[in-house]
């Protein structure tokens, strides 16, 4: 019998976290849920036939989620604004949504099995583009950027997007090339004590790619219409402004195709790194994905980095919790102690020249991209 523990707390962790502060109905939801599963209700059915680590709230929200966008009339569409409902989560949520799912576990069960959660918000990229800015004046060379687990490969279009970084006291910075044409400025709230002038030199518009790879186990085409119709469920209902980005995104991605190669990251890395031009430096990076790997996946991967690394110069960028991410490479806590909530997540980087590693702490970034605090430093160990 299957103990449920563990997926109630991720749901529990995911009201506390995630969808209090962002998304009224999903929080409802995830309450409900969690308090089904404890109590043994239909949610362990429904849950049941998912492997152990596709247990968790996103993905079971975006897989009905999608079906619903399928089902506009039904009576649950109505507290979905992603399908023009107004209604405000009340005490027929739960029950509609129950309701919902039972009537089409044939379409959601197959989801729950195989699906993904490549969130894929583009918005990251301006957290991300700063520190590919970083490296390239680290090293003083182009990048040859490689990312695991890329979804539709949106990220791998860093530098190609238009940047407003504000600041508290009302600045705003310009950064990138502003070239992706029909994607809207990408905002970014700057925390913190860093100011323009300390933050201009690594969002500048030149910022030399020598390549573009993406990594994943299932990548997904920005042209095939089911993947972008996934995309935009995994997407939260309320977030109209996010989901208009992601369509923005993906047809500049249809564009302008990037390399996106199917297989385990652990495989086929080390070819990815080779690949890369000689006069170039490897830049692997991964964002919002360690966390769904295993922690003996996360370990062989920290070995996979720094082997390759002995073997010729490189830089791996990281941005998530400090735990499943820069903390795998250091073995202690974060020294700066934990991100703050607006802030859940450390951006980091390990740097290999020569065949030395050096880690850096190059700041802390909200989940969705909505904020960043720059501030680089070599990371100390407790």
């Amino acid at each position: 019998m299957a103990d449920w523990g563990v997926t109630v707390r991720r749901f529990e962790f995911f009201i506390d976290r995630e969808a209090r502060a962002g998304s009224p109905v999903y929080a409802v939801l995830a309450q409900y849920v969690s308090e089904d599963l404890a109590a043994g209700g239909m949610f362990t059915d429904v849950l049941a036939g998912a492997p152990e680590r596709q247990r968790i709230p996103n993905l079971l929200f975006a897989s009905v989620h999608r079906v619903l966008f399928d089902h506009p009339q039904d009576p649950l569409a109505a507290y979905y604004p992603s399908l023009g409902g107004t209604r405000a989560p009340d005490a027929a949520l739960p029950e509609a949504f129950a309701a919902f799912v039972a009537a089409h576990r044939a379409e959601i069960d197959p989801l729950l099995a195989t699906g993904e959660t490549q969130t894929n918000e583009v918005r990251r990229s301006a957290q991300l583009f700063p520190a590919f800015g970083w490296v390239r004046a680290a090293t003083r060379r182009p990048l040859g950027l490689i990312e695991i687990g890329p979804s539709a490969g949106l990220l791998l279009h860093a530098d190609r997007y238009d940047y407003r970084y504000e600041f508290a006291d009302g600045t705003v910075l310009p950064g990138g090339a502003a070239e992706a044409d029909g994607v809207p400025p990408l905002h970014c709230e700057m925390h913190g004590s860093c100011t323009p002038e300390q933050l201009a030199p690594f969002v500048g518009k030149e910022l030399r790619v020598s390549s573009r790879v993406g990594l994943d186990l299932n990548p997904l085409s920005p042209d095939d219409p089911e993947a972008r119709a996934w995309l935009r469920a995994l997407v939260w209902p309320e977030h109209e402004e996010r989901r208009a980005r992601l369509d923005a995104a993906l047809a500049h991605a249809a564009r302008r195709p990037v390399r996106l190669r199917k297989g385990d990251a652990l495989r086929i890395l080390g070819d990815a790194v080779e690949a890369v031009a000689d006069n170039a430096v490897p830049c692997v990076f991964v964002s919002n994905s360690l966390p769904h790997w295993s922690a003996q996946g996360r370990a062989d991967l920290v070995a996979l980095v720094r082997e390759l690394g002995a073997r010729r110069d490189l830089v791996f960028v990281v941005k998530e919790g400090f735990r499943v991410g820069l903390g795998l490479f250091s073995g202690g806590p974060d020294p700066a102690g934990e991100a703050p909530r607006e802030a859940h997540e450390v951006l980091g980087a390990a740097v290999y020249l020569g065949g030395r590693e050096r880690l850096f702490r190059l700041g802390t970034a909200g989940m969705h991209g909505a904020s960043l605090d720059w501030e680089p430093r070599p990371l100390v160990a407790a």
